[in-house]
């Protein structure tokens, strides 16, 4: 074949690296097909769990875990809860019981801490350091004259003020659907809280959580803290809180030794102090009637 100018110039710089960039192409395609198949999720297109991540990679091509993946910490939410009652009956009493918690305890606060406060009784309820029935965590220590868990069963609030029935009946569905899966993420694994303007005794043991409204939550130090400790199996026996406990009237009074001493040590402190100020008074050339 005679070459002629116009055939030299075709083949010129022009046309040489397209024809080689198409054979380059050609070569792949063929050794991609004599290779065997691979599933897709080795080629990248299934996501990635951290723990598959090399460990010896550059920390600029490790990327972290979204937070979904972090199931086990104080900070991530508890799993639903779903009560299995034994019979509707003792459904009704595990709701009632919730229902007082949310009422004494968070019935000025936005829905939103009135759910918190909800999460914390049902995180209780699997945690193994506290009763196994919902009852049984409200109510728990209802004996005592002080330390109960929750400070309106012993202080007197049942009785010095009974639930207002149109508040309560406002506040049940959402003790209803804190027993029928409704998780408050923010709560994470929770077990404790305390009003803003306190500072329980208890504060060193355990590790704030997250403050919604007027209540700070506080999980357990360490992995007694981590959702995965929330563990225990619902137990039931709600009706082994009796109705005169829920209404205020199992609470036995205070014995008469701490009545006297208070008003007795009142009356000397006030004594003691009308003394010193006419003392005061005489120093200072007053008239020593008491009235400084």
């Amino acid at each position: 074949m005679k070459t002629t100018p116009a055939a030299t110039a075709a083949w010129g710089p022009t046309r040489a690296p397209s024809l080689a960039i198409t054979l380059s192409f050609a070569l792949a395609a063929t050794v991609a097909a004599l290779m065997p198949a691979s599933p897709l999720r080795n080629i990248g297109f299934a996501p990635i769990e951290p723990s598959t991540q090399a460990p010896d990679a550059p920390a600029s091509a490790r990327s972290k875990a979204p937070a979904s993946y972090n199931t086990d910490s104080d900070l991530a939410p508890a799993p639903p809860f779903y009560l299995h009652a034994a019979t509707p009956a003792e459904a009704r009493r595990a709701v009632r019981c919730l229902t007082d918690a949310i009422y004494y305890e968070a019935a000025n606060e936005p829905i939103e801490g009135q759910r918190a406060i909800a999460q914390v009784v049902v995180n209780r309820v699997r945690d193994p350091h506290f009763p196994k029935s919902v009852c049984g965590v409200v109510y728990e220590g209802w004996q005592r004259h002080t330390g109960c868990q929750f400070s309106f069963v012993c202080d007197g609030s049942i009785r010095r003020r009974h639930a207002d029935p149109a508040e309560w009946r406002r506040l049940a569905p959402i003790a209803q659907a804190a027993l029928n899966g409704y998780v408050v993420r923010e709560v994470g694994s929770a077990t404790h809280y305390y009003a803003q303007y306190v500072r329980p005794n208890w504060v060193r043991t355990v590790d704030k959580v997250a403050q919604i409204g007027q209540h700070i939550f506080c999980a357990w130090q360490g992995r007694a803290g981590y959702v995965s400790s929330l563990n225990a199996s619902y137990q039931g026996g709600e009706f082994e809180i009796s109705n005169a406990v829920l209404n205020g009237d199992a609470m036995a009074p205070a014995p008469r030794h701490a009545r006297r001493r208070a008003p007795a040590r009142t009356v000397a402190r006030h004594r003691i102090h009308r003394v010193i100020g006419r003392l005061r008074v005489a120093d200072r050339g007053g008239r020593g009637d008491g009235r400084a």
